[in-house]
């Protein structure tokens, strides 16, 4: 293969890369949005009683609230996990789409919980899609750093187990508070499930550090 050649290839499989990605933040912002078409006022709200309309609508408004940071989040360690990338690979590909798959689940778990009690079985299933979605993002992890960093470079163990531990914690939590919730004991796990992911992220950091900065140009090479 000339020079020539090699840097055509090289352009394909970086524009496979941003594919891959563009489709992720694109899936994460229609999620995003869809979370906000959900907000509508109760019936036979005029302009003389808006602001109790607007109080009526607290379960939607704290689910909306919720489910948008929590997303976010996700999102923010999407784009923590993708940014070391430095080839396409179709592995990583689907895995990613099967990722994407459980956030494009968040609006209809988030319409659940504030239709209904936060105290019950929707909330039960909000735990549930988010446990799932703890799952998938823990694989794309493993698939992402497998080969000793093959695809990200090179890495530390102490930033492995760092980044394993951060990616496992809001599926370990809700994983807790769905437990919980499931002993009965339903108050309690909704408020311990906005108080676990922090403290073992905390706990995280303290055990393994941050993690070493990232530095340097990606490059992408054929992994198909």
């Amino acid at each position: 293969m000339d020079e020539g050649e090699h840097l055509s290839a090289e352009l394909g499989t970086f524009r496979l890369l941003e594919r891959m990605l563009y489709l992720s933040d694109a899936v994460f912002a229609i999620a995003l949005t869809l979370l906000v078409l959900e907000l509508r006022l109760p019936p036979g709200v005029t302009d003389a009683n808006l602001f109790q309309g607007i109080l009526a609508m607290e379960p939607r408004l704290v689910a909306f609230v919720t489910t948008f940071a929590l997303v976010s989040v996700f999102w923010i360690a999407h784009v923590s996990m993708a940014r070391r990338l430095t080839v396409f690979d179709w592995p990583v590909a689907w895995v990613n789409l099967a990722f994407l798959f459980t956030i494009a689940m968040t609006p209809f778990a988030s319409t659940l919980l504030g239709d209904y009690s936060v105290f019950g079985n929707a909330w039960r299933f909000y735990c549930l899609v988010l446990v799932v979605i703890g799952a998938a993002q823990v694989v794309l992890f493993l698939v992402i750093w497998r080969d000793h960093g093959r695809l990200v470079g090179d890495m530390s163990r102490r930033e492995y187990w760092y980044r394993l531990v951060r990616a496992a914690s809001p599926g370990a939590t809700f994983a807790i508070a769905l437990t919980i919730s499931l002993l009965g004991l339903t108050h309690l796990s909704f408020y311990l499930a906005w108080v676990l992911t922090p403290a073992i992220l905390i706990g995280a950091r303290q055990l393994f550090g941050s993690g070493r900065p990232v530095t340097g140009a990606a490059e992408v090479t054929p992994d198909a």
